[in-house]
């Protein structure tokens, strides 16, 4: 809310040759650094299971043995060195573990490591940065559907790693910016020259209104809202002129039976490159005309978290109707001329009433997707 960016000069690992040297990587803890781990993806999610378990007043061992519980979760899979890749897959251990199955399948590795206590009431999502999104899209339908009275959502990500610096270099889309770490995600800005890589996990509960009655917990939003629409022009770029986003949005109102005058603000995707901002906000433009509510992008201060990127902005969002805070895109300092929206939040947050949020989240291979939050 501060606008004060967490990105830095990439320390944890080194990512070789390739230029960008800047990320989002997760604070050390009680003073020690972070080696780049093929367990540490699982770190990240167990902590924030907790944390997020804790705050909605649920035990997880009743969770695990209750069949009215399910998880969905997102993630790329395991952050790898190359050496540690090559060995792998060679069959040798990595620091102990046989991992070559999980290499040769990260991300099916990585959900069968995290999702192994729920059994077959776990369920994995791999649609690249729209992910977490699609996460929670899964567990509102399970919920509605009745399927389940609960489920643990969201996404977890560890991209800090060669060969994802490599893999990003080479589409042309990481930032340009390594000299000023600090500033190198600008969302919007006239000067953005693409995204910064980040890592991290977050987890929402999703539970039906009459589960929630039942134990005496009070919801911070409704789910009310979510829609997806895939566009594959183009592995990177986004539909032209936004059309394939804005249907996106317009589903995720629709299954709310909501309308444009609805939405109080929007947490865009807001990438940092040239494409996804100039996308984006076409789409929205399609949807709401000149009657688009203010918009900004958390990824000036947290840079791109992948998979997880969906479920972080999710609770942004849910937390901005809860406290009526709108945050504000950092390093925002002139927008790009080209982008025709009217109000991109820069500078301090804004304090107003806040009912509902639209938060996107676009993915690698045109997978699009948007929910809607408002207040219960």
């Amino acid at each position: 809310m501060q606008g004060r960016s967490g990105t830095a000069k990439l320390e944890i690992v080194d990512v070789g040759e390739n230029d960008c040297k800047v990320a989002g990587q997760v604070p050390a803890r009680d003073g020690d650094g972070y080696e780049s781990s093929a367990l540490r993806l699982l770190d990240f999610y167990r902590f924030a299971e907790a944390e997020a378990l804790e705050h909605a007043g649920l035990e997880r061992e009743a969770l695990v043995s209750n069949q009215r519980v399910r998880v969905v979760v997102a993630t790329h899979g395991f952050a790898w060195k190359i050496p540690d890749f090559v060995a792998a897959n060679r069959g040798e251990k990595v620091d102990g573990y046989d991992l070559s199955a999980y290499y040769r399948r990260p991300t099916e590795g990585a959900h069968e490591l995290i999702g192994g206590d729920f059994g077959d009431r776990y369920s994995g999502v791999a649609t690249a940065c729209s992910g977490g999104c699609v996460a929670l899209l899964e567990a509102g339908e399970m919920v509605r559907s009745g399927l389940a009275d609960i489920v643990i959502a969201g996404g977890v990500d560890t991209p800090l790693s060669e060969l994802i610096y490599a893999m990003y270099t080479r589409m042309g889309a990481l930032t340009t910016h390594s000299a000023t770490p600090e500033t190198a995600s600008r969302p919007f800005d006239v000067s953005r020259a693409g995204f910064v890589p980040a890592e991290g996990a977050a987890l929402l509960v999703v539970e039906s209104e009459e589960s929630a009655e039942a134990r005496g917990a009070v919801p911070i939003v409704e789910l009310a809202g979510y829609g997806t629409a895939v566009s594959s022009g183009h592995i990177t770029a986004g539909s032209v002129g936004g059309e394939i986003q804005a249907l996106a949005m317009q589903r995720a109102l629709d299954i709310a039976g909501a309308s444009t005058a609805d939405v109080d603000y929007i947490n865009m995707h807001g990438t940092s490159t040239q494409d996804n901002d100039s996308s984006e906000s076409e789409g929205v433009l399609r949807v709401f005309g000149d009657t688009a509510p203010p918009v900004s992008s958390t990824k000036g201060v947290t840079g791109h978290l992948l998979a997880a990127a969906g479920a972080l902005e999710t609770a942004f969002s849910a937390m901005a109707i809860h406290t009526s805070t709108l945050p504000p895109t950092a390093n925002l300092k002139e927008v790009d001329h080209r982008l025709k929206l009217n109000d991109y939040i820069s500078g301090n947050a804004r304090h107003v009433p806040c009912r509902g949020v639209l938060s996107n989240s676009f993915g690698l291979g045109g997978s699009n997707a948007s929910v809607f939050v408002r207040k219960p």
